[in-house]
């Protein structure tokens, strides 16, 4: 009997331990973004109304921008990357956007199974009139 609880305590250890690196795998899993890594390569140029300014590829495939004049959301554009590593994005005009700069901001990003968009990396950048 005295020697079931050293290894009831052993067997109680290795299951914890067990347990605790199967948490921390699950976790890394669910924090992975293509790449696996925090820092990016990613940015938008700032750009001019009605011309186009390029993203730079970070770990994603595409490339989500979107714009705003005084609170209002004026453009929004996907764009997957070339084969350089780069996507043109046309800065207006639009129904919504027919002059002016704005407040812009671009996702390097991926579609998870095709329908949902996850992000990888944010840059903000601006457009003048």
């Amino acid at each position: 009997m005295s020697n079931l609880r050293p290894n009831l305590a052993r067997i109680g250890r290795a299951t914890l331990l067990a347990g605790l690196t199967g948490i921390l795998v699950v976790s890394a899993a669910f924090a992975g973004k293509p790449g696996g890594s925090t820092t990016s390569t990613f940015r938008v140029d700032n750009g001019t109304f009605a011309s186009t300014t390029t993203a730079y590829r970070g770990t994603g495939t595409w490339v989500h921008a979107k714009c705003s004049q005084n609170g209002v959301l004026v453009y929004e554009q996907y764009v997957p990357y070339g084969t350089t590593g780069t996507a043109s994005l046309t800065l207006g005009p639009t129904p919504m956007w027919t002059s002016g700069g704005a407040t812009c901001s671009g996702e390097d990003g991926w579609w998870q199974n095709g329908t949902r968009w996850r992000v990888n990396s944010t840059k903000s950048f601006t457009v003048t009139g």
